[in-house]
């Protein structure tokens, strides 16, 4: 594992505005609360119990759910790790903050972040990562005081240095075949054992990369939901292997999804282990715990596995779940949320200023009980990378699909038709033309958000040992994730 030491930014608080922001806190929390923002990748809020699945597949995740706040239709910016990423630190779209293609950019150091608001704070940050996209490299280690690597990495010398984005076997489907998330609790317990010993409060955000393909948990997950099984699949290779398509026998499919189901108990364990611990430290009251995810992933819905390849719901529909007692109370909200709304959420939660770049808005309103009925925002996402440039606008009851390589266009009635089967053509008259004047809406709230932006992407420089270990991970610029 590599530790990454970011070097602090200068302050942008004096001395008595933090400790006008000390005063902040909610009734019944600590004056200035920790925050623990956990990130689970390739997470579907349909599988999970308290999103209404049937297996139980997320016990802890439910219980904290069901005593904290959980948004229903929570819309992330793109399908994918590093530009999901990138919008839940800046709380800009993809568009704005520009890191929407991988290698060739990475975050400007221009940006704000959500980590480098509370390190100005006076916060200690901490970042634990498992994905190759979050490294430090695309500019996501911004405002962590220490930012840890636990991707699971091939050694250098099993990949051609001439070849560095190689997708060759068997160099490539090994990577996937690890277990991660033991590694990234064993950083975070590290962390947490002397964050919870000291009077300053902490930031700290976990990556939990297991529920990403491959879908090899470890015992007893692997047979938690499918133990009699017989049949050709193991869940290995879900994204390589041809023979793993739409046209498999059904029973072969259930058997994948067990097996993805199996990763997010196993995660789910973790997730409960993390709160168990706050709640033995005596910190759980004054802990903002967030769960949420970076995008979904198909599986079959539309013919097809994975991600990175279309913004159909089963891709950028996420979960979110925010839990702070005393201040958050139990709740259900059923409009659309955005992810580039959790930055300006927590920091109205924690009672930190806000960032004038900023394009989300605080849920914090809504959590606290202020404003009757919940929100309900339209949510802009984008794909524009592996050869694809996709970009939707959707609400609570539709959805309008752009591509901008050749101008076609189609809008979904979620209403009538939840699983996004039957696209239908743009007319004066049909109920698309109001989620088309959103969409007029939304491109010239990003034309705005550029030109107050502090900067666009920068270019990457990445190290010939990362680019190994993205190839190695099936990330080679392709249809690869």
């Amino acid at each position: 594992m590599i530790l990454h030491r970011a070097a602090p930014r200068l302050p942008v608080l004096t001395a008595p505005l933090l400790a006008l922001c000390g005063a902040c806190g909610g009734e019944g929390a600590g004056a200035r609360p920790n925050i623990v923002l956990i990130s689970i990748d390739t997470l579907r809020p349909d599988h999970l119990g308290c999103y209404g699945y049937g297996r139980p597949t997320s016990p802890n995740i439910d219980a904290i759910a069901a005593q904290g706040a959980l948004f229903e239709q929570h819309i992330s910016s793109a399908p994918w790790t590093l530009p999901a990423h990138a919008a839940m630190f800046t709380s800009v779209p993809d568009s704005v903050h520009g890191v929407v293609d991988a290698v060739k950019f990475r975050l400007s150091e221009d940006f704000e972040t959500l980590p480098e608001s509370f390190q100005s704070a006076g916060y200690a940050t901490a970042g634990f990562f498992a994905g190759p996209y979050l490294h430090p490299a695309f500019g996501l280690g911004q405002g962590f005081d220490r930012y840890v690597d636990c991707v699971q990495t091939v050694p250098d010398g099993h990949v051609d240095a001439d070849n560095e984005w190689s997708m060759r076997d068997p160099v490539l489907r090994a990577s996937h075949h690890g277990v991660t998330n033991d590694k990234v609790y064993a950083e975070w317990q590290r962390f947490f054992g002397e964050a919870s010993t000291e009077d300053e409060p902490f930031f700290a955000f976990v990556h939990l990369w297991d529920v990403h393909f491959d879908f090899t948990p470890p015992p007893p997950y692997d047979t938690l939901f499918d133990p009699d099984y017989d049949g050709p699949f193991t869940g290995r290779d879900f994204f390589y292997d041809p023979a793993i398509n739409a046209a498999i026998p059904e029973r072969d499919k259930e058997h994948i999804i067990a097996l993805y189901d199996g990763e997010i108990a196993w995660t789910d364990e973790i997730v409960g282990r993390i709160r168990h611990d706050l709640g033995a430290a005596g910190l759980l009251e004054d802990t903002i715990f967030v769960i949420t995810a970076d995008h979904g992933t198909e599986l079959f819905d539309h013919g097809a596995k994975g991600h990175r390849t279309t913004l159909y719901d089963e891709q950028i529909h996420i979960p979110l779940i925010v839990h702070y007692p005393g201040v958050v109370s139990a709740a259900r909200f059923v409009g659309q949320t955005r992810m580039i709304d959790l930055g300006p959420t927590l920091r109205d939660l924690a009672g930190l200023p806000a960032v004038a770049t900023t394009m989300g808005e605080s849920l914090g309103p809504h959590l606290r009980g202020e404003l009757v009925g919940g929100p309900d925002r339209p949510a802009v996402s984008e794909l524009m990378s592996v050869g694809r440039n996709l970009r939707s606008l959707r609400t609570s009851s539709g959805k309008f699909v752009v591509n901008h390589d050749d101008g076609g266009s189609a809008w979904f009635d979620l209403g009538q038709d939840p699983g996004e089967l039957q696209p239908l053509m743009l007319s004066p008259e049909g109920g698309g033309a109001g989620l088309k004047r959103l969409y007029d809406e939304a491109a010239e709230e990003i034309i705005s958000g550029l030109s107050r932006a502090p900067g666009g992407a920068a270019a990457a420089d990445v190290p010939a040992s990362i680019q190994r270990s993205l190839a190695a991970n099936g990330y080679a610029g392709g249809d690869d994730d």
